[in-house]
């Protein structure tokens, strides 16, 4: 026996909005054989662009039941039937939120119409409900109110019952089928290509537009854990009902997948991606020669072009670097931007005692050749390096560059490649801008690479 069912609500989220009617039709697999249909007074505001939609508004519920006044009888009217709806996890969703606000256990097999549809009626340019009814001569009077859709559903339902000729059905019921856990629209068989590998996944919508990146140390769990969880919030549903397929890129180095997924959202700038989506450039220490031939450090955030001496996430780093450098070499706290220049004495540092380069008693040459040994011994040392992962699947290493403190890309080179050569290593990595994002990630690999994982170049 089956139960199709269609319910009216106040938003679509299950957890903050509540049911304002439900319909429910019995289905014997050939005919509807008893029907029951209540509105449901949901003990909240009905917005107003809701009721423009159903015609519901806060007077006619006002005198219906609440839920825990009926949900022995709707219990009752599902017992040992399939529940059946279009965008069935929608419908199931809100009910079984009821049934648990209610302090009751809800837990039926579900039929979606529209994963039917896609399979037994193929080709049409849409799946919804009025496009459906439309295309199957089915009457559909008075949209959008429980009866009505749940009525048009079981006629649909009858007609996918028909045309039924090899028990998809029937085998859709069974778990295994995974038929019950993917979204409405998702091909089963791009599921089922997803492989038990390392790697990062990519959602797409009908325009086969990328809409969410993640990804997992085994892909096809990762993605059967998107769908499976108990979550009934409005943003789920909208991001699961515009899922048409998926694609995937297997990822054998460790060192590579947060690297390459963060690439690819800032690349395809994915509706439901939240991280990443920023383009935070770092900021960067950098030096001039003023008019007076005196090195000079300047410091600001980073342009997609500008080459620093060395990055920063923020300007906190870069003044505790440079006070550490200035007490190191004696250098001037005003030239060094620590200090505005036209602030009285060159009192930044208040136990280093200035030589006086800020006011030209210093020769700028030998002021300058400790801003040279500064720059050898602070800021270019071990700021150089490439991270480097063998790949056993293949006869190659994936690396990581980062030049001068700056990340540059990502790829994969021969074994036999000298990861001390830069310049060869550009011309056969995947170049990237360096934000502060890629920094994080790129200093978290750094952290937990072996010694012998690192190649440092000074």
């Amino acid at each position: 026996m089956y139960a199709i069912v269609d319910i009216e609500t106040t938003g679509g989220s299950a957890t903050r909005s509540r049911i304002t009617e439900i319909a429910i039709y019995k289905h014997d697999g050939k005919e509807i054989v008893d029907e029951y249909q209540t509105l449901v007074n949901p003990c909240q505001d009905i917005p107003y662009n809701i009721t423009k939609l159903t015609g519901i508004d806060n007077n006619l519920v006002a005198n219906a039941p609440v839920f825990i006044d009926v949900a022995a009888k709707i219990d009752a009217f599902l017992t040992d039937c399939v529940f059946v709806a279009h965008n069935v996890n929608f419908d199931y969703g809100f009910i079984k939120a009821e049934f648990d606000r209610a302090g009751l256990n809800f837990r039926r097999k579900k039929l979606c119409t529209v994963r039917l549809s896609r399979k037994l009626m193929p080709g049409k340019l849409s799946y919804s409900l009025g496009k459906l009814c439309a295309s199957e001569g089915i009457s559909l009077n008075n949209a959008h109110r429980a009866a009505a859709d749940a009525k048009a559903t079981a006629i649909l339902f009858t007609q996918l019952m028909k045309i039924d000729k090899e028990g998809f059905i029937e085998n859709a019921l069974n778990p295994l089928s995974l038929e019950s856990l993917m979204p409405p629209n998702m091909p089963k068989e791009d599921f089922l290509a997803l492989p038990n590998k390392q790697g990062i996944y990519y959602l797409l919508n009908q325009k086969r537009e990328v809409i969410y990146i993640g990804k997992g140390k085994d892909i096809k769990k990762r993605i059967h854990a998107h769908f499976s969880g108990n979550t009934n919030t409005k943003s789920k549903f909208d991001f699961v009902k515009n899922i048409f397929g998926i694609d995937f890129k297997v990822i054998p180095n460790t060192l590579l997948v947060d690297i390459i997924e963060a690439t690819e959202i800032k690349k395809h700038w994915p509706i439901h991606n939240r991280s990443y989506k920023r383009i935070t450039l770092n900021f960067g220490l950098f030096k001039y020669t003023d008019r007076n031939g005196y090195d000079r450090f300047n410091f600001g955030r980073c342009g997609k072009h500008d080459k620093p001496l060395k990055s920063f996430k923020n300007l906190a780093e870069i003044k505790v670097f440079l006070k550490e450098m200035v007490e190191d070499y004696n250098l001037c706290p005003r030239l060094s931007g620590l200090q505005p220049i036209s602030s009285g004495k060159c009192n930044y540092i208040e136990e280093l005692e200035c030589f006086g380069a800020c006011e030209g008693k210093e020769d700028a040459d030998l002021y300058n050749l400790r801003i040279q040994q500064a720059i050898v011994e602070k800021v270019n040392r071990n700021t150089t390096f490439v991270l480097k992962e063998e790949s056993y699947e293949r006869a190659e290493q994936a690396v990581v560059l980062v030049e001068n403190g700056r990340y540059k890309g990502y790829g994969h080179v021969p074994l036999s490649v000298d990861l001390t050569n830069i310049e060869l290593i550009k011309s056969q990595i995947n170049s990237a801008y360096d934000d502060q994002d890629m920094a994080i990630i790129v200093n978290g690999c750094l952290k937990k690479a072996m010694p012998e994982d690192v190649v440092y170049i000074n």
